[in-house]
């Protein structure tokens, strides 16, 4: 499966439109959210894991003896679940950001003809 078509980079930056500039911030745009998506993933999972651990071991403080483990993975799925939710989040309002530009382009030269 060709990615770049997936994800509807192949046909944003159009250099024969008559705002050029604009397309290439749009691909720049879809760029930095797929990148931001990738590096929020990935650092959603590297935190889950962290705040897992000092949550089992923030029982200790609290009376409990050893390493808390319902304590540790409710905190990891709770944050993997939120930090997968906003890193998605973002991604989509960068992604529209860049879909807007190119639409109002779009606009912009059916109207002008």
């Amino acid at each position: 499966m060709n990615y770049i078509s997936y994800f509807k980079l192949k046909g944003t930056f159009k250099n024969d439109s008559k705002y050029p500039a604009l397309s290439l911030i749009a691909f720049i745009l879809k760029i930095i959210a797929l990148i931001y998506l990738v590096a929020g993933l990935i650092g959603t999972l590297i935190m889950s894991f962290i705040w897992a651990d000092e949550a089992g071991k923030m029982a200790a403080l609290y009376g409990s003896s050893g390493f808390n483990f319902g304590s540790a993975i409710s905190s990891f799925f709770f944050s993997l679940i939120g930090g997968i939710i906003v890193s998605i989040l973002i991604f989509l309002l960068i992604w529209a950001y860049a879909e807007l530009i190119l639409v109002l382009m779009d606009i912009e030269s059916n109207t002008s003809k």
